[in-house]
């Protein structure tokens, strides 16, 4: 074999020598190579292969670790916490497309800050977490939806036809009290103020004192504004009975408890325009509220707002008294009041209210006069009424009691008569509605008598319970307790 041959047979074998070392677990060497020489072969000399280190006879799998101890930091490694969602990213991602004017993330910004963070926090991860319910608001922060856009708009601030009364408070049973009267005249050309001014211009001579009570004692209290306030004009011609009342005599609202008054009757406009104009100033003067009238369409159709306990409330009041149409309807451009013999208008201007509201009520002067059995146009439009979105109606203008019923399960009371209004022997009374914070309903009749320029107050009384049983007789599916409670059969 030749030379060259035999040194690359013994690099070969010294590669392979070395990568055994390197890449199996034996510890052994592979000691002295020899190769067998032939007879004609060069001298023999022993090659020895040198021993591996102890580095390179360990195995590879024994790792040897430091023998002093490895010490970690002390404190905690915090991992990023993801925040829930609150409020305004909630309301950024139930509603992409703002519905209301402003921006979406200032609103809920806004209710985060008057409501405080915990509570919107809470109706957020409700929210998102469930299908969202505009029952949430008022859940979790007490007030609804309708309210926190009112306050966010400041709309109480900047409309004379929304006012605030009281906020909600989650957690809190507030139960709404409201009361509702017909017809009352403060007119000196006429019978009752005549009576009171030869009496001392003594209230309480007239009025029993329990009725004081009532409406004082009540978040709103509303009467039919039956006459003009004023000291100036004329009687309107083709008209019997036109009443004006001396500005002066607005304070008695403020004696009875008197919040809102409805002026969609046949004889706000008795003593002409200006006289029609110092009714809206004075009474805005004596900061007692109207609806129904106005010196535009738009003011006539206004509802008047109540921001309390939470909840929104429309009152929407409306006329369609006359036989005989004097009083002049609002127009774009001219002052009026709201009439509604063509319901359309009225039907949108209930619509829009129940959009922008929780509660709506109409105010609605209609009825045959001295009659206590119901027009067939009053049992049409009701219902029309109803399903447009009132959730109660209350009628005037009879100045005679008529039925109570229930349609679909929402309360008509179809007219209240007078409250002080003549000298006539006549039933009436005082409605008081409760509204709960769950939103249930009590309705209650609180009977008197109408007796030579008086109210008195006949609950209990036996004649309180003959005018009870009156009502009951031409009402439907109602009957009355005793202390005034309606009672669905």
């Amino acid at each position: 074999m030749k030379k060259s041959v035999l040194w690359g047979m013994l690099a070969l074998l010294l590669c392979l020598a070395g990568c055994a070392s390197a890449g199996h677990t034996e510890t052994s060497s592979p000691g002295s190579v020899s190769l067998p020489l032939q007879e004609s072969s060069l001298p023999y000399e022993e090659t020895t292969l040198p021993e591996p280190s102890a580095e390179e006879s360990s195995a590879p799998g024994e790792i040897s670790l430091p023998e002093e101890e490895i010490s970690l930091p002390e404190e905690e490694i915090s991992l990023p916490v993801e925040e829930p969602a609150g409020l305004p990213e909630a309301l950024t991602t139930l509603f992409p497309v703002p519905e209301w004017e402003g921006d979406i993330t200032a609103f809920g910004e806004f209710v985060e800050q008057q409501a405080g963070k915990t509570a919107t926090d809470a109706m957020a991860e409700a929210m998102l977490a469930q299908d969202y319910s505009n029952d949430a608001w008022r859940e979790f922060t007490g007030n609804s939806l309708h309210v926190w856009r009112a306050l966010y708009k400041k709309e109480h601030e900047t409309s004379p036809f929304v006012r605030l009364l009281s906020m909600g408070e989650a957690g809190k049973d507030k139960t709404t009290v409201m009361t509702f009267g017909g017809d009352i005249c403060f007119a000196e050309n006429y019978e009752v103020m005549g009576y009171m001014l030869r009496k001392g211009y003594d209230l309480e001579d007239c009025i029993a004192p329990e009725w004081f009570r009532e409406m004082q004692n009540a978040d709103i209290a509303v009467l039919n504004n039956e006459f003009s306030i004023s000291s100036r004009g004329k009687p309107m011609k083709g008209k019997a009975f036109t009443f004006r009342a001396d500005p002066r005599h607005t304070a008695l609202y403020h004696r009875l408890g008197v919040d809102l008054v409805t002026l969609a009757n046949n004889h706000v406009f008795d003593y002409g325009e200006d006289a029609f104009h110092d009714t809206l100033d004075t009474l805005r003067e004596y900061g007692v509220d109207y609806a129904g009238a106005g010196r535009n369409a738009e003011e006539a159709q206004s509802p008047m707002y109540y921001l309390v306990d939470g909840r929104k409330i429309a009152f929407i009041s409306a006329t369609r008294a006359e036989k005989y149409i004097l009083t002049p309807e609002a127009t774009e451009d001219a002052p009026g009041v709201f009439r509604c013999y063509d319901t359309a208008r009225l039907l949108e201007v209930i619509a829009k209210a129940k959009e922008e509201s929780d509660y709506v009520i109409l105010l609605v002067h209609w009825g045959r006069e001295g009659s206590n059995e119901l027009e067939t146009v009053q049992k049409e439009t009701a219902p029309l009424y109803l399903a447009a979105g009132v959730d109660l109606i209350v009628g005037a203008h009879a100045h005679r009691l008529q039925g109570i019923e229930f349609i679909d399960g929402k309360a008509v009371f179809y007219n209240l008569g007078n409250f002080w209004f003549d000298n006539f022997n006549i039933e009436t009374g005082l409605m008081r509605f409760e509204l709960a914070a769950d939103g249930k309903e009590t309705f209650y009749f609180l009977p008197a008598k109408q007796t030579g320029c008086k109210t008195s107050y006949e609950v209990g009384t036996t004649k309180g319970r003959t005018i009870l049983d009156h009502v009951e007789s031409y009402s439907k599916g109602i009957s009355i307790r005793d202390d005034g409670l309606i009672v669905r059969e």
